[in-house]
């Protein structure tokens, strides 16, 4: 197979907030956000022509503050929400907001802060999700499928239901939850399930992970001691309804059946430090891709617990009997240099 040489893009500003935009179904792009305390923060828009193995780019103003979490609308592709930080009352708390990109955006962008004959695009405040005395946003996840009207955002302890009115110029809360129990409990993350009409949330706190019915706003499962330490994050297999991914600073990635949360179905222990994220191929589901902070981005190939037949990435041609038992299970590491704790 012939390798494509990488592309890479650089930014000015440190980085931790990154999104696909789903709803372009014209193009393959990615929204990441900015965190800087000196400038005013960004969101860059990225396409990348996979004829011509190149990105294009464009730059938004995001004046609100440093960009914890993006998250693209799945149904409008100018719409996206942010979870930022302000200082307020000598405190920093981080809040959340809707905005729209403009309606056209011109090739081109700024290529620096003080480049002023460059200036970057605008983005349009559409609402807050501001909910008083809630606490700081972790973040905000749309429902995956319908008309993009419906978010949830975890603050603090609460689970927040939100209903954005035409337009998105207005959100109503519709419901909420929240943990109850000893200490300061606080969400870490949460995963809208595309399964189920879309009727199911799962959240991690602590070393926890609850599942949600979006209807009641009612608990329906918990695993008390998904991993040993924080979980960071979470998702949901895209074809098989029931199962679910998490990785945490137990340096683990584990898989679950929410029907039977007593034991994971499988673990992998590939990473040697914390694991900040992992995601499902929404194509092909036995490929599961997670990002560490031990530097690394590892590629895991699950086939036992996928719902595609072993071998249907590959020509059966192309593989002897030998190579077919070394290729099940088979985990690539591909070496990335994300972030290194020193």
């Amino acid at each position: 197979m012939e390798d494509d040489a990488p592309v890479i893009y650089g930014l000015e500003f440190q980085a931790r907030a990154l999104t696909p935009q789903t709803a372009e179904t014209d193009a393959i792009r990615f929204l990441v956000g900015t965190q800087s305390l000196k400038y005013d923060n960004q969101i860059h828009v990225i396409d990348f022509d996979d004829e011509n193995n190149i990105i294009n780019k464009n730059v938004l103003l995001h004046q609100a503050g440093e960009i914890w979490h993006i998250s693209a609308s799945p149904s409008d592709k100018g719409v996206l929400a942010t979870c930022y930080n302000k200082t307020a009352d000598s405190k920093v708390v981080t809040c959340a907001a809707v905005w729209r990109m403009p309606l056209e955006l011109e090739p081109g962008g700024q290529d620096s802060p003080e480049d002023a004959a460059s200036p970057a695009h605008a983005l349009e405040l559409l609402c807050h999700l501001e909910p008083a005395a809630r606490g700081s946003t972790a973040c905000v996840a749309w429902e995956p499928a319908g008309d993009g009207k419906r978010v949830i955002s975890l603050a603090d302890n609460h689970i927040l239901l939100w209903d954005l009115q035409e337009s998105s110029s207005q959100a109503m809360l519709a419901s909420s939850a929240s943990l109850e129990g000893k200490g300061q409990l606080k969400f870490t993350t949460g995963r809208w399930s595309p399964h189920h009409n879309c009727s199911q949330v799962a959240t991690a706190n602590d070393t926890a992970i609850r599942g949600w019915d979006t209807r009641t706003m009612s608990q329906i499962y918990c695993i008390e001691s998904a991993h040993g330490q924080l979980v960071r994050d979470l998702d949901f297999n895209p074809n098989k309804q029931y199962y679910l991914a998490s990785c945490g600073d137990d340096c683990k990635v584990k898989f679950w059946d929410t029907r039977n949360v007593a034991e994971p179905v499988k673990t992998l222990e590939e990473h040697s430090h914390w694991v900040w994220n992992v995601r499902y191929n929404h194509s092909h589901d036995q490929l599961v891709l997670t990002g560490s902070s031990d530097s690394r981005v590892i590629l895991s190939n699950m086939v036992s617990i996928s719902s595609e037949p072993f071998g249907h990435l590959v020509d059966d041609d192309d593989l002897s009997d030998q190579e077919e038992r070394r290729l099940e299970e088979k985990t690539r590491r591909l070496r990335c240099p994300i972030w290194r704790r020193r």
